[in-house]
């Protein structure tokens, strides 16, 4: 009886903790590009252009993989610790049993920096693009488009949601699944005053901002045609013009961030997202972080380069 009776304490004790259990604090090398990439949604443009870059699958079969590791915060919604599954079935423009699965939402999300931006490639294989939205023009969460969640100076601040007015220094980098400056509406930073959110959709704000697009047709996945490709640059300068980085970063410098693709799927208004490597939202204690370094991404030297170091190499051995 005393053995069941302890057994239970454990048992409980258990439960206890992981229900109160953290996002565990993970960190992540940022390699540094040698060559910046050409923004044009096609990493093939320029050999191994973007070899050696950080990279992260997002989807839903991850988020799976992610809570089996992680743990769930609920796993009936589809939550893990680190990401979740906030994709929704739409019966009038998707096939019976796509919803929320990877045939209605999977992606690569590739990352590198130079001394000069910050830059990602995110390859998203849809079913349904959606990019019209329905409700106000600010609201960037109603059109396909990638979200890129921003500590910028690594404060790991425990504030914002749910309260509307506690956000710190939050910023968020969103890209719609158009070609750059075909909307006025294809960038959108969000960023915070005065303790709120605020959607910036103002040019001189957002100068600096671009990206390359491309449609991918079915090229990432059998469901569908609605592939594409979305290639981006976020300058150090803009975000240092707008006051919110105190410092553009360097080798060993540390910075917050977390992935949020949008998935519409022809709703009129919020249709569904995904959350990946971490929770996007004011609580930048959750984030994931970047460690920058200077670990090589992109192409390596042309044979002649590499031939003429071999050179010198071999006159310091004689």
């Amino acid at each position: 009886m005393k053995k069941l009776t302890l057994l239970a304490a454990i048992a409980a004790l258990c439960v206890t903790t992981l229900a109160n259990a953290q996002p565990p604090i993970r960190y992540f090398d940022l390699p540094k590009f040698t060559q910046a990439p050409t923004l044009d949604g096609d990493r093939a443009t320029v050999a191994d252009e973007w070899a050696g870059a950080l990279e992260f699958p997002c989807s839903p079969d991850q988020i799976q993989l992610d809570g089996q590791e992680f743990g769930w915060r609920n796993q009936e919604q589809g939550s893990s610790e680190v990401s979740a599954n906030q994709l929704r079935e739409n019966g009038e423009t998707e096939v019976a049993g796509e919803g929320r699965t990877n045939a209605d939402f999977e992606s690569v999300l590739l990352q590198a920096w130079d001394d000069e931006a910050l830059f990602y490639l995110a390859e998203i294989s849809d079913n349904v693009r959606d990019t019209e939205g329905g409700g106000e023009a600010r609201a960037w969460w109603e059109r396909e488009s990638v979200s890129l969640y921003l500590d910028l100076n690594n404060e790991d601040c425990a504030c914002g949601d749910p309260a509307p007015t506690s956000y710190v220094n939050l910023n968020v980098v969103n890209f719609m699944a158009v070609p750059f400056g075909s909307n006025e509406l294809s960038v959108c930073y969000i960023t915070t005053v005065d303790n709120q959110r605020v959607d910036v959709h103002d040019p001189d704000a957002i100068e600096g901002f671009e990206y390359g697009f491309r449609d991918a047709g079915d090229e990432f996945g059998d469901e569908g045609d609605a592939d594409y490709v979305i290639e981006g640059k976020l300058p150090w300068d803009t975000f240092l013009r707008n006051g919110n980085l105190y410092e553009a970063p360097t080798v060993g410098s540390e910075m917050g961030f977390a992935w949020l693709p949008i998935d519409s799927d022809g709703e009129d208004a919020y249709g569904g997202q995904i959350q990946c490597v971490a929770w996007a939202g004011g609580n930048m204690s959750e984030f994931a972080n970047w460690v920058f370094v200077d670990t090589p991404a992109g192409p390596s030297g042309t044979a002649v380069e590499e031939d003429s170091w071999g050179r010198v190499k071999e006159t310091f051995v004689q």
